[in-house]
């Protein structure tokens, strides 16, 4: 009896964190801004940011070199930060889907050290386009996370 019923709490666990997991907004849907948090980094040049911005991300994301055309690393799903963020008309993030269908689009992109580069070695320094974000909306900034 005991076994049974610690078996059915431990699958309706599993199944509220799913829920929870599977429900994230994308960028589509504006959902608040990212948070500010002081933790300083250092950029490859030498320059050091004091303060960073965590935003969420839905789904594994790549990340792009400085032309934002050659994808050299990616970033996990989950709560990353972010230095900065640039707009670059000429280079529009890849497009995601919502679960409804409707498209996300943007030309927005935030500075990060990535997680994992392309060959499975440690990230690299790059931009990650706001359609992965849940903060933000369709041809908007993310909230929250200022200008490079």
């Amino acid at each position: 009896m005991k076994l049974t019923r610690l078996a059915a709490c431990g699958a309706t666990m599993l199944a509220l964190v799913a829920a929870c997991v599977g429900t994230a907004a994308p960028a589509g849907a504006t959902s608040g801004s990212c948070t500010a948090r002081y933790e300083p980094k250092t950029y490859p040049s030498g320059y050091v940011v004091d303060t960073v911005y965590y935003c969420d991300s839905w789904q594994k994301a790549p990340v792009y070199g400085r032309t934002l055309i050659t994808q050299h690393s990616w970033m996990y799903a989950g709560s990353n930060w972010y230095t900065c963020q640039r707009q670059d008309i000429g280079h529009q993030n890849p497009v995601t889907y919502n679960a409804d269908g409707s498209a996300n689009r943007n030309d927005w992109w935030l500075f990060t050290l990535a997680d994992q580069s392309v060959d499975d070695g440690p990230g690299y320094w790059g931009y990650l386009p706001a359609t992965y974000l849940v903060q933000g909306g369709n041809w908007q900034r993310v909230p929250g996370v200022p200008d490079c």
